[in-house]
């Protein structure tokens, strides 16, 4: 997310903590109620007691910033309107009031509007962590995601056990520290609101995307829901179990809005893949892909879909030119390559399986977020894509460090610059540039950036932490596999490969060689052997695969002669 030019005089706006009066916490217990049923997610129950209040002849300026809450909270922007729009709050509610104001606002993509309004709330209640994290949530979405970072400090500051703020905190975690680090701060969040509904979801979502499915399963329990979102999680825990069948019913029930979305539309290709069903996971792919065009798992998916229905031309047609670029992953190459011999083209499918077999190293653009960026904005990143991309990487250096100068809070900004740096063999410099940027997000494209600038012992460290914040990542597992192994920890070693197995690196020949090895150095020859078998059959020119079961074989089986004489031939090209 690049912040735009227009939206800098917003930030200015919510640059200094100015003084101002206090509010007067003292409320009616009515009132009380409202709130408390507002924090525990029971917005109907909320709307109920607002009406009986106003029976009862409560003023409307008493309750107008709780009532516009929980319209919000509904989602009824009308309602809201009605209650907000004429700030017409009572004194000890106005800053809460404001606040409100903003979110309604900047749900209808007014930031003018909304940063004014939460600037309103902050003169009125400067030190109201909620307000902070608010305005840690507009900083971040403009663009300028250093001064989202310094928000969110000062709400910590300010209340460590404010709910707002521990929920903000284990938001920015998930970009910035992984899933793993992610899910305890909402868990803490939990302990000062364990009824609300929305907190418990984002609790038990984290919990899966760090690997977590018994415990995700477990908070997922703790209530029965009928909310489309509790639907699509349990389905999402069902599938990572293996309950298929039962994954489907629960992606049933979680209601048209929900199964719209990209994330639900891609289980269902999952599901539809698992069932045998490839011409509707096809389709379903073959529409994600168009409207994610840097999506690679849609990708990736869509060309192992392929592969397993027999479309090989199609297959090569759609992803031979990417596989063959920086954006080629291993397990695309991979598909590629059996493509082409599935059609009896192998010097073509040679190309694709050495391309494979290499360890990745190509820089390959980051992708920037979304964000409501100015074309300008928008052309001049490009433009630094295209010189980079193009060999210029003195022009690319150059514009990327103005660029970066003008959006000085921009992780976006400061990862485009390390990709420039890193392109003209700057490595020190992108990687201040990228650490920079990873305060902020810490994605793993990112991260192989900045192992690509550091030495062997402090990569693999920065690739074993990042795999341990983000366990599902079957990919960082299997590096840091191999980190553990360089160093002796063959358990761990085995333990990490495990996991990328199970996460979808089982048809790469690498990680089953590997997994050989492991086993081996364990004391288990009947698992070496076993697994360096499975990694040959996978790919019999793989130099890692023909190594491990070299070394799986006994020294008297004839097939140990022929397999080094291939090792040999492989290694003379």
């Amino acid at each position: 997310m690049i912040c735009r030019p227009d939206l800098l005089g917003i930030l200015a706006l919510l640059a200094f903590s100015l003084g101002g009066c206090g509010e007067d916490n003292a409320e009616p217990a009515g009132i009380e109620r409202v709130r408390a049923q507002i924090a525990a997610g029971d917005v109907a129950a909320a709307q109920l007691t607002i009406d009986n209040l106003l029976e009862e002849g409560t003023p409307k300026a008493e309750l107008a910033a709780l009532a516009g809450e929980a319209a919000l909270d509904r989602g009824d922007l009308d309602k809201a309107r009605e209650w907000l729009g004429s700030e017409g709050f009572a004194s000890g509610s106005a800053a809460h009031g404001y606040r409100m104001l903003s979110r309604l606002e900047l749900q209808e993509n007014d930031f003018q509007a909304g940063a004014l309004a939460l600037e309103k709330a902050r003169r009125l209640s400067p030190e109201d962590a909620s307000i902070w994290v608010d305005i840690g949530r507009l900083r971040y979405r403009v663009g300028d995601h250093v001064a989202a970072l310094e928000a969110a400090a000062k709400a910590v500051q300010l209340e460590p056990d404010n709910l707002e703020t521990l929920r903000f905190r284990g938001q920015l975690a998930r970009d910035s520290d992984g899933m793993a680090p992610a899910a305890k701060w909402f868990a803490k969040a939990r302990e000062l609101a364990p009824q609300n509904e929305g907190l418990r979801l984002e609790h038990a979502a984290a919990l899966l995307d760090s690997g977590d499915v018994p415990q995700a399963v477990s908070v997922l329990d703790e209530k029965s829901s009928d909310d489309a979102g509790s639907f699509y999680l349990r389905a999402v825990a069902a599938a990572r179990s293996g309950a298929f069948f039962e994954a489907r019913e629960l992606l049933e029930r979680s209601g048209d809005q929900r199964r719209a979305t990209a994330a639900a539309q891609m289980l269902s290709a999952v599901l539809d893949l698992e069932s045998g069903n490839l011409k509707s996971a096809a389709q379903t792919l073959d529409r994600l892909s168009e409207n994610q065009p840097d999506n690679s798992q849609v990708h990736e998916l869509l060309a192992y879909v392929l592969s397993l229905s027999g479309a090989h031309d199609e297959l090569i047609y759609r992803y031979a030119f990417r596989a063959a670029g920086a954006q080629g992953s291993t397990w695309l190459r991979t598909l590629v390559g059996r493509a082409y011999e599935a059609i009896d083209q192998r010097e073509q499918a040679a190309i694709y399986l050495d391309l494979a077999a290499r360890p990745a190293g190509a820089l390959a653009l980051l992708r920037p977020a979304e964000t409501a960026a100015s074309s300008a904005a928008i052309a001049r990143r490009n433009a630094i894509r295209s010189l980079i991309s193009g060999g210029d990487t003195n022009g690319g250096v150059r514009l990327a460090r103005n660029f970066a100068q003008e959006f000085g809070g921009s992780a976006d900004a400061a990862a485009l610059l390390g990709d420039a740096l890193l392109a003209d063999d700057q490595k020190s410099g992108a990687l201040v540039a990228y650490e920079k940027a990873a305060m902020v997000r810490q994605s793993w494209p990112l991260i192989l950036r900045m192992a690509a600038t550091m030495d062997r012992g402090d990569a693999a460290k920065l690739i074993a932490s990042f795999a341990a914040a983000n366990p599902n990542n079957a990919e960082a597992s299997a590096l840091a596999a191999d980190a553990y192994a360089a160093a002796g920890q063959w358990e761990e070693a085995a333990r990490h490969l495990d996991r990328a197995i199970a996460g979808g690196m089982r048809r790469t020949p690498w990680v089953l060689a590997s997994r050989s090895v492991a086993s081996g150095k364990l004391g288990d020859p009947e698992a070496q052997l076993a697994w360096a078998i499975e990694a040959y059959e996978l790919q019999r020119m793989n130099e890692a695969a023909i190594a491990a079961l070299i070394d799986a074989l006994p020294p008297s089986d004839l097939l140990r002669a022929e397999l080094e004489a291939k090792q040999r031939a492989l290694l003379a090209r």
